[in-house]
């Protein structure tokens, strides 16, 4: 089981392989506004003070959308013999989906150097990005590999970068990707060979790809102070505007230290972002202008900044940065709160002077929540939407929630009034504009929840719970919408073929809806007797009156804790627990993993003794984290796993 680190407001982790979140299709010229697919201005994802790349992705391809995610695998090692048990294969998901969020297609991709390093979705190309780490400093190593598939997956070449005074690529930093003209743009970061005082520091580096031929047409990965350098670059965000200006976002710990926005003076879409030998001539000493929107208190190159520099974005008068920060520098007080700030610098005035940062947050030292990793998701050149966490505080830990805040951005950085949205929270994937709303996943076990944002708040899918059929569906159990090699088929044709879950009608299981508290209740009455060998009663009222009524009867739980007016509420997996938990006897669920901790739940919450007893059974291991995420709704995909193995159909985890 991998478990998250608390996002702890003291000292540094690392992530020298890739992490989390983003580089996403976002944003292209088109008239009257942008285009999704055609290219992205996010970087990376948060491990402690310091970025990843992304792991998962969504994008529009014609009307359906398509979620893109590396999964690295889950696993325990045993603390007595050291011996690795997979719980869940490495691999990278293509996933199609139609606008209701119904899957039409699944593949794998085959991951082609050890290091993942990210994903961007072109115009015409779809491209991939790895790495692997050079530690003997050998130029003849392939440090870094992008490869090219057509909208199809149909792979047709790659780009390799070798040595490039680099020993492990991507390493604490981010990825943003851009394109123009047939060129790929790839801004990321890197550990470099061993300097004269003996140590590998770490700075951005950048890389320019003909697609057509796939040819690295131009690149910086030494210390250039007038390529667009920053030293300690922990995210690295990119996009071509509309004068197809190359503009990227560092975040920056040394030289400079702060958001350190940078524009290119030569046109994007040729074969060197750095100009050509004519504009060198006239700008001798610069191919960029930088400067740093806001700065970070502290020591320069301290490894610690207390910020987040999370989102890039066009208007049609400037550009906005979006991050968050405590504004005390290198300060280890882990009390201390995290802000979210917006910066909007002007076009035609590109200095810090034509810059005006707005805080949007007021969170203090005494606060118990703290906002962090804002998005910045377009809807046009005049103006999108603002999203970031809200994160609980719980001792000296800081834990993101399941609730979410987001606000409207104009095309010159105000926001419209801030509205906070519970049961809705963030994830890898950063969302995109899709059908005029804005639409990200999260991921648990495999399974994807799709959400959506509009004026009218946000919207979880799917949103109904389906009704049971009265008997189990016949035959072999298998259904129609469950492909044979996902994750929950088995699960699922078990339980079916126990009689402990039922179809949705017409041979469809609906793997990814989500069920009502009744439905809970009806499955813990089935656990039960298939238990204890009675009977469910049939029982006058509603379709789930039987089960109620026994569930009462054999003292799961009573009309006080559990009254009937609940029935129709979407369950949580807090409630999965709860109820489920007393449908087995204390046998079942003996431990086979002591020693547990869930990083998001202490054992002596409301209900953590139920989750603990859970996780120790391996009866679930939470998401690859190791997260329980009590508060979200539970797919039936997930309950089936649950069931499966709480009734020994199954293995436990």
């Amino acid at each position: 089981m991998r478990h998250r680190h608390p996002f702890r407001r003291l000292g540094a982790l690392t992530c020298t392989a890739a992490l989390v979140l983003a580089l996403l299709p976002a944003a292209g010229a088109a008239a009257g506004g942008l285009t999704p697919a055609e290219s992205t201005n996010a970087g990376g994802i948060y491990n402690g003070y310091h970025a990843c790349p992304a792991e998962a992705y969504l994008y529009q391809d014609g009307e359906n959308l398509i979620r893109m995610e590396y999964d690295p695998g889950q696993k325990i090692i045993s603390a007595s013999t050291g011996e690795i048990t997979m719980l869940r294969p490495e691999q990278i998901i293509v996933e199609t989906y139609n606008s209701r969020f119904q899957l039409l297609e699944s593949r794998t991709l085959e991951k082609e150097l050890p290091i993942w390093g990210g994903f961007f979705a072109g115009a015409d190309y779809n491209f991939v990005i790895f790495g692997q780490a050079n530690l003997n400093e050998d130029d003849s190593v392939e440090v870094v590999r992008v490869v090219k598939y057509d909208k199809n997956w149909n792979r047709l070449d790659h780009a390799s970068l070798y040595g490039a005074n680099t020993i492990v690529p991507f390493d604490w930093g981010g990825m943003g990707c851009a394109e123009s003209n047939g060129h790929l743009y790839l801004r990321t970061a890197h550990s470099m060979y061993m300097d004269a005082d003996g140590l590998n520091h770490q700075m951005d580096m950048m890389l320019n790809i003909r697609q057509l031929d796939m040819t690295i047409t131009n690149s910086y990965t030494d210390v250039a102070l007038n390529s667009g350098y920053v030293a300690h670059s922990f995210n690295q965000l990119l996009l071509v505007d509309q004068q197809q200006r190359l503009v990227a976002l560092s975040h920056g710990d040394a030289t400079l230290r702060g958001a350190v926005l940078t524009r290119y003076k030569a046109p994007a879409g040729g074969d060197s972002f750095l100009g050509t030998p004519r504009m060198r001539d006239i700008y001798p000493d610069d191919t960029c202008v930088r400067f740093a929107v806001d700065t970070w208190p502290g020591a320069s190159g301290a490894n610690n900044t207390g910020a987040q520099v999370t989102g890039l974005a066009e208007t049609s008068t400037g550009y906005l940065s979006a991050y968050s920060e405590t504004g005390l520098g290198d300060a280890s007080d882990n009390t201390n709160v995290y802000n979210v700030y917006l910066a909007y610098t002007d076009k035609n005035n590109f200095s810090e002077s034509g810059t005006t940062v707005r805080q949007l947050t007021n969170f203090s030292a005494s606060s118990t929540q703290y906002g962090a990793q804002p998005r910045l998701v377009p809807t046009g050149l005049d103006g999108g939407y603002i999203l970031w966490h809200l994160a609980d505080k719980n001792g000296d830990y800081f834990y993101y929630s399941d609730n979410i805040q987001y606000a409207r951005y104009g095309a010159d950085g105000t926001i419209s009034d801030i509205r906070t949205a519970e049961n809705a929270p963030l994830s890898n994937c950063q969302p995109i504009y899709y059908n005029g709303q804005v639409v990200w996943f999260t991921t648990h076990e495999s399974t994807p929840t799709f959400y959506t944002l509009d004026d009218s708040g946000v919207t979880a899918y799917p949103m109904s719970a389906a009704q049971p059929e009265p008997e189990p569906e016949p035959g072999t159990g298998s259904f129609a919408d469950v492909p044979a090699g996902a994750w929950y088929a088995p699960y699922v044709n078990a339980a079916a073929q126990a009689g402990l879950m039922e179809g949705t009608g017409d041979g469809r299981f609906n793997p990814n809806g989500t069920l009502s508290i009744a439905e809970v209740v009806t499955l813990a009455a089935r656990l039960h007797t298939s238990q204890f060998g009675l009977i469910v009663p049939t029982a006058p009222g509603p379709w789930y009156m039987g089960a109620y009524n026994y569930c009462v009867a054999n003292g799961l739980f009573d009309e006080i804790r559990l009254p009937l007016s609940t029935m129709d509420n979407l369950a949580t997996r807090f409630d999965m627990v709860d109820i489920l938990n007393r449908a087995v006897p204390e046998s079942e669920t003996a431990p086979i993993h002591p020693h547990i901790i869930v990083p998001d739940l202490a054992e002596s919450d409301p209900y953590g003794w139920a989750v603990y007893r859970w996780y120790r059974a391996g009866i679930t291991q939470g998401d690859q984290d190791g997260n329980f995420n009590g508060s979200s709704h539970i797919t039936r995909a997930e309950t089936a796993a649950m069931l499966c193995r709480l009734a020994g159909l199954a293995d436990r985890v």
